[in-house]
């Protein structure tokens, strides 16, 4: 595997492409586990290709075992996908797309504004629906970072009846969504 990764490295004719090829069933495993709004499965899949492109960039010759470093990848540029760490790119009219550190800092498009202000308007929406307790409590957790503690003090309720009904409106809002 280390030849077909220098191989890889110095652009020899379908190396990289045997390499995904390689790792082509666990990045279908991978993505499917994984359900990221905005993201079909062949954009997770195309995600999981680039993490093995980006594998084999950022490998040293020599210093380990590709197969566990690029699983690794694989499943941590996954995980960092899901958390939102990596800056979903748009498609660019250059080459060196998939050299990560040339984009500096991003910056937020019209497109990505409209989608901003979308998302806003649905879960305005979707507020709008939920029972006035439900509303008093997702607002005083997430708007004005009151801890559940803090909002139980308030009222007769306990602490663990007030996590049941945030639980219950979080579920209710995703379903809306």
């Amino acid at each position: 595997m280390e030849k077909l990764v220098e191989k890889a490295k110095t652009k020899e004719n379908g190396a990289t492409e045997e390499i995904i090829d390689k790792f082509k069933y666990l990045i279908f495993k991978e993505a499917s586990r994984y359900h990221i709004p905005g993201f079909e499965l062949e954009d997770l899949v195309q995600h999981g290709y680039l993490s093995v492109i980006k594998a084999i960039d950022m490998y040293k010759l020599g210093s380990n075992s590709f197969n566990g470093y690029c699983i690794n990848a694989i499943r941590m540029n996954f995980k960092a996908l899901l958390k939102g760490q990596i800056k979903h790119f748009r498609e660019v009219p250059n080459n060196e797309m998939l050299d990560f550190d040339t984009f500096g800092d991003y910056e937020f498009t019209l497109e990505d504004e409209v989608i901003a202000y979308d998302e806003v308007k649905k879960l305005s929406i979707a507020l709008d629906k939920l029972a006035p307790l439900e509303r008093d409590i997702v607002e005083r957790y997430y708007v004005l970072d009151q801890s559940l503690g803090e909002i139980a003090c308030d009222s007769d309720k306990s602490y663990h009846q007030f996590a049941r009904i945030k639980r219950k409106a979080l579920e209710k809002l995703r379903a809306l969504m």
